[in-house]
């Protein structure tokens, strides 16, 4: 029997001692001895591993006395962290059906079947039951379960509205996710080329949260799509300004913007500026504007300024870099052995930096190649950090 099993047991266990101690201080003597009969029989079943009926025998208990629905709702709580969602399901929706059940117990009981239908990937149901909860002193935290449901589905609209209907609490921000949301409403205003729309809802995520970095990314790639460049490096620089480590969310863009506004000189003042950046030596960063002098001055220059920062910080990602500018550029001859062993030391590096240079979750520890938003794994917004992990090679 697994570890967790014997929590499982332990609830029922805990309240069939204190009813037994119960019993013998003469304050439940008014009471049917059935009561007691019921919850051993369901506290065998438990042992025998005989769940389903188990949870028939604790009916009884609670039947024959109503306090005892706390044990109800620890058996189902305990079901639904075990993944046992039927039983999970089956519990609340015994105290649900239940006429002579109090309206607090009644909601506390909607509140978890509809968690337990959440978990169980029965979202309708969930829906459901959480909108039964209006009114109630769950009524705020079915709410915010509706909010998780439409984040989940992305019906972005809607979550703006659920938001901002939800008072905020420690460790929960609405201002956050209508900013975030009002954000992915421009992102796919922008792919449908409404840019005036999408221009509102950028507005609406800075009215949200004025200090947030990503409404000022969105906005400039309203305007570089627009045909906008010098509005669209206008709101990257306030970026730069004031969140230099989301940067290189843009870069390349930025770059792009630097050549439609004033050619190899405009790309040429961007690479100034952007090497002003504490975040200059970031992967995607070093990439960018090596690959930009490169192309403006030659792979010789380019080398010259990523050996200077390697020099100072190396990292698997600037040493890669170095040597891809750093290869023999004419390779039509045939291959000698310091070629092969520039491809191979370039496939370890390559390899290497796939491995380390990952983006994090900080609250569920989701980890990915790319950056988000909001994880993937628990949903949270913010939860990233700016740039990828990476080993030092100092």
């Amino acid at each position: 029997m697994e570890f967790e099993y014997w929590w499982l047991l332990a609830i029922p266990l805990a309240f069939g001692l204190g009813w037994v101690a119960s019993r013998r201080e003469g304050r439940l003597d008014e009471r049917p001895a059935t009561m007691g009969n019921a919850y051993f029989r369901g506290v065998n079943l438990l042992l025998n591993e005989q769940s389903d009926k188990a949870i028939d025998a604790f009916v009884d208990v609670v039947r024959i006395e109503p306090e005892a629905s706390e044990l109800h709702f620890a058996l189902g709580s305990l079901f639904r962290r075990r993944g046992e969602t039927d039983r999970a399901i089956r519990v609340h929706q015994n105290l649900v059906d239940r006429p002579d059940l109090d309206d607090r117990t009644r909601a506390h009981a909607l509140y978890e079947l509809g968690l337990d239908f959440l978990k169980a990937g029965l979202v309708d149901r969930a829906e459901d039951s959480f909108n039964r909860l209006q009114g109630t002193e769950y009524a705020e935290a079915a709410s915010r379960q509706r909010l998780e449901i439409a984040q989940r589905s992305h019906d972005w609209e809607r979550v703006v509205d659920l938001a901002r209907a939800t008072p905020a609490e420690p460790g929960f921000d609405p201002k956050l996710i209508i900013a975030q949301a009002s954000c992915e409403l421009a992102m796919a205003a922008l792919r449908a080329r409404q840019f005036d729309k999408a221009h509102q809802f950028v507005e609406q995520a800075q009215q949200a949260l004025p200090d947030h970095p990503r409404p000022l990314v969105v906005e400039g790639e309203i305007a570089l799509a627009e045909g906008q460049p010098a509005a669209a490096i206008e709101a990257w620089t306030k970026l730069a300004d004031k969140h230099p480590e989301q940067v290189e969310r843009v870069v390349d863009h930025w770059l792009k913007a630097a050549d439609a506004v004033g050619g190899d000189e405009g790309v040429r003042l961007a690479i100034a500026r952007l090497q002003q950046l504490d975040v200059a030596q970031a992967p995607e960063m070093l990439r960018a504007m090596s690959e930009a002098i490169s192309r403006l001055d030659g792979k010789a220059a380019a080398a010259q300024w990523v050996r200077q920062l390697v020099n100072k910080h190396p990292t698997l990602s600037g040493l890669q870099v170095l040597l891809s500018l750093s290869r023999r550029g004419d390779k039509n001859g045939p291959a000698t052995v310091e070629d092969l062993d520039e491809d191979a030391l370039a496939a370890t590096l390559r390899k290497l930096t796939q491995r380390m240079s990952h983006y994090g979750c900080r609250v569920c520890g989701f980890r990915g190649q790319q950056y988000y938003w909001q994880c993937p794994g628990c949903g949270r917004w913010d939860s990233y950090g700016p740039r990828p992990g990476e080993e030092s090679v100092s």
